[in-house]
Formats: C-alpha cells, structure tokens, sequence
C-alpha cells in the first residue's frame, strides 16, 4: 500500500504528551501517518520507517522512572504517572544497596559521596551488601497506578534503569577502587561473582517490567568513559563486563523489549564491546563521532544516537533545510538516528526531509 504524502499539517502541534519531571507539561503531540511508537517499531524491525526516529524524552520516547525503585527516588529521577514527587528533604536518601544518595541542584544530579567506599574489597563482597530483593517492590500497585498513564502516550514506552554493572561498581567501590577491581587479580573473581549475581537480579527484574508494563524498551545508563577517554581498555571490557551485558541485553531480547545503551564519555574505542553485547541502540555524547562510527560498522545490531549541532540563530531558511537534507542523506544507508533535542527549526526539516523520501516506499 503506498504512503501517504508529507503535509505540512503534520508539523503543528495538536496537544501534549503525558508530563514528565516535576508534573510539567510533556513535550508537543502530532497528527502524524504512524504513531512514533509504530515508526521506531518499524526502525528497529529493519524495515522502512515513515521519518528519522528522534530517541530520548523529547516528544517520540516516553521515559519511564517508577518512583517504585528506590534508586529513582534517591536520585531524584522518579518519571511516572503517578503525579508530582515529593523528595525527602536535605536532598540526601538511601537507595539500592544502602547507599546515600546525594542530590546538587546545581548540576541536577546525584551522587554517592566518595572517600567512605561501601565495598572496599570486591574479593569480600558479600560481606558488605546484599542483592536486593524485587519482592519489595509493589509491582502490582505501580502497574496499576500507571496504566491509565501508558494508555495516554503513543510514544514509544522505555523503563531506564539507572545504574548499569560499570556505574553499580563505582558506586561500591568509588571510581578508583572499581577500576583496580577490574585489573586486580585478587578482586576479579569477585567482581564477577558480584555481575553474575546482579544479572540474576536484571534478569527476573526484566521480566517483571516486561511482565506488568506496556513496554517496548529498556535502557540502561553505564558511563564507560571520561571526556578524554573510556575508563578502561576494550580487553577488559571484553572480559570483565560484555558477557554480564550481554545477559542483560538477551533478557531484554527473550521479554520482547529492546535495549538502549546510555553511555556517556569518549568511549569509541569500546564500541566493539557494545556490538558483541548484541545492545540496539547506543546514544551518549556528542564528543563522539558518531557518522564515523556508523561508516565504521554500517550493518551491526547496534544502531548511533547523535545530537545534530545546533545551527547559527541567523541560519537561513536554505541553510537548515539543506543541514536537514544532509542529514537525511547519511541516515539512508548507516544505521544513525536522532538522539535527543536539537534546534526545533532543524528538527521540524529533518522530518519534513525524511518523511517526504521515505514516503515513496510502499508498507
């Protein structure tokens, strides 16, 4: 059956979507051909999709963060349906593995303060902490109060778990400590022990969102990297951390979701690893090169979120519309889509581009 053309009626606002941090109103809503829901379906399938998909919480993904999880909360990340949170106040609290979260407005994130490590030797982990028990969350009370919320949303539904196997290891054992740990023959068996565990744990918790949520993908934070370079080699990546992902990444795969990697840092070295992990999606940040990397590895399972750059305030009318055509071009043939928000008039033509030459295919 052939597409309907691009029209212009498509670019204008009809409403919102569900609201997102603090009970704001949620990004613009479209009448469009395909929800974006079915269009980022349609990408990750390999089929044709109806326009370039547009990854992170900013109109096509709904981000989901269930005040449920302890961690959430701590970390002052709670994204449901649920209403407006109130977090304790002080802007310290305890999540996940008796760990003191530490909130900064000022930089609108938290952190496990250093120089006090809860597990200072990975070899005796146990001795320290626990894996947490999923029993203690009431599952079927958040599925319920957020039923209505899903229901509301044709965006695409991701769950994000916010510490990963690299970011659980720093919080344990401060940055410094989780990289001896992963080089140091007497820790190493325990830090495998630890991952093998928290898999364990990832995959009945999968499971579950799979279970009692109308999802589609789960995404994971994990910075591998600092702005210079990753925190450790691709070697030790490889073995240390990808067959604990690649768990992770097939649990999501057995429960029908997809799995996104959220990795900040220059970590290209390491983009290897993700790929052998079998993730679908990798978007970080934009000192990587990410049209590089999606010449580099053109036809992997693994597909490149990138933040377009933010054109000049008097960029012309031709200038954007030929950046959006640009764009669009190298999307054809490389698996790269859009991460994230970028200068509304750029993101309007980069739809309008890729909706007016993906319409020539037929469903």
């Amino acid at each position: 059956m052939a597409r309907k053309p691009f029209d212009p009626s498509e670019l204008v606002p009809i409403g919102n979507y569900p609201s997102l941090f603090g009970g704001r109103p949620g990004p613009p809503r479209y009448d469009r051909p395909v929800s974006p829901r079915e269009n980022i379906k349609l990408y990750f399938e390999r089929k044709k999709p109806y326009w370039i998909p547009v990854m992170g919480m900013t109109g096509e993904v709904l981000g989901f963060r269930p005040r449920m999880h302890p961690d959430n909360v701590a970390t002052h990340l709670v994204v449901d349906g649920e209403g407006p949170m109130e977090y304790a106040p002080g802007n310290v609290q305890e999540g996940w593995f008796g760990l003191m979260w530490q909130f900064v407005p000022l930089v609108n994130g938290a952190t496990v303060r250093p120089g006090a490590p809860t597990v200072p030797d990975m070899a005796r982990w146990e001795e320290y902490v626990h894996i947490p028990d999923l029993d203690e969350m009431d599952w079927e009370r958040s599925a319920e109060a957020n039923r209505a919320w899903f229901a509301a949303s044709d965006q695409f539904h991701e769950v994000c778990c916010l510490s990963g196997l690299w970011e659980r290891l720093i919080s344990l054992c401060d940055v410094e400590g989780a990289a001896v740990a992963l080089i140091d023959e007497d820790q190493k068996e325990g830090v495998h022990r630890f991952f093998s565990a928290l898999c364990d744990m990832y995959e009945d918790m999968i499971a579950r969102y799979a279970r009692y949520f109308d999802l589609d993908m789960l995404l994971m934070h994990d910075d591998w990297g600092t702005q210079n370079a990753p925190f450790f080699s691709l070697d030790t990546c490889r073995e240390m951390i990808v067959p604990y992902l690649k768990r992770i990444v097939d649990a999501c795969h057995r429960n029908g979701l997809r799995f996104e990697l959220h990795c900040c840092g220059q970590v290209e070295a390491l983009v290897p690893a993700m790929i052998e992990a079998g993730a679908d999606i990798w978007c970080g940040q934009t000192l990587n090169d990410y049209v590089r990397l999606s010449g580099l590895y053109p036809d992997t399972c693994l597909t490149f979120g990138m933040t377009l750059p933010a054109p000049a305030e008097d960029a012309t009318e031709e200038e954007l519309r030929t950046a959006a055509r640009d764009f669009v071009e190298l999307c054809k043939d490389r698996r790269l889509v859009l991460n994230g928000a970028t200068d509304p008039r750029l993101l309007a033509l980069v739809y309008e581009e890729s909706r007016k030459y993906y319409a020539q295919f037929d469903d």
